[in-house]
């Protein structure tokens, strides 16, 4: 049976919600069911989003709201939306008490990172030494922009070579490293890319967007195949809690 993935609502616009399809199409072709899960006041939601999904994948989007990372507003860069930031993150804490696969993308990343009470950069030209430029203008979304280095002895070291060649489309990036979260890939400029857990056995954030590279890289397939493949064994393994799942 397909595993079933939890696509969070990336927000609000004009009134509605949306995940774009590149997300939902990695899914499909990688033989999971995407089911679009909207940011939502009522907790109560939580409970029922844990028992009816294998997997979850947290999506890119705007920027968050720095005060929900301990610092106060230092750039005109980027927009936020606090009541989308307070969801996602509150969900990220829930989810993660679920011992459930979670793949969190560019942003998606970010909510992992301070949900596990670590911090980001507002905008990475506060960042010391000078970066590279990772707000690529290309032409396709798809199109690689920068190399990364992926680190010996993680979960992305079984899926990518050492060396990546990835697109790139943020201005904010982790900082101090959230509890529990190691570093499994660095940009040349030394902008982590990617964290994974350490304690639990497939939580992993990357600053790419590899759904858009899924028809051109064999990686980034692989990546999505993982994912699908541990969500679809998540529950039947003895980590996850009878009581956090029936709540």
């Amino acid at each position: 049976m397909k595993p079933i993935i939890g696509t969070v609502s990336c927000g609000y616009k004009d009134q509605r919600q949306f995940v774009p399809q590149t997300y939902i199409e990695a899914i499909e072709k990688s033989g999971g069911i995407p089911v679009i899960l909207p940011c939502t006041q009522a907790e109560e939601a939580y409970g029922c989003y844990g028992r009816q999904c294998d997997g979850f994948l947290f999506c890119g989007g705007g920027d968050v709201t720095p005060l929900l990372f301990g610092e106060e507003l230092m750039t005109s860069q980027g927009a936020t939306d606090y009541r989308t930031d307070q969801f996602h993150i509150s969900l990220m804490k829930y989810l993660l008490s679920l011992k459930l696969p979670i793949l969190a993308i560019c942003r998606g990343m970010q909510i992992l990172n301070i949900a596990l009470g670590g911090t980001i950069y507002q905008d990475i030209s506060l960042r010391w030494p000078v970066s590279l430029n990772h707000m690529q203008l290309s032409s396709d979304r798809s199109d690689p922009c920068h190399r990364i280095t992926v680190l010996k002895d993680s979960i992305l070291s079984d899926i990518f070579n050492e060396n990546e060649n990835v697109n790139s489309f943020h201005h904010q990036c982790v900082r101090n490293v959230g509890k529990d979260l190691k570093v499994s890939a660095v940009a040349s400029d030394g902008i982590i890319e990617a964290v994974e857990s350490d304690q639990l056995p497939f939580i992993v954030g990357i600053q790419w967007h590899p759904e858009c590279m899924w028809n051109t890289s064999r990686s980034m397939r692989e990546l999505f195949s993982v994912f699908i493949e541990k969500s679809k064994n998540a529950k039947n393994l003895q980590y996850i809690s009878l009581n956090l799942r029936t709540q």
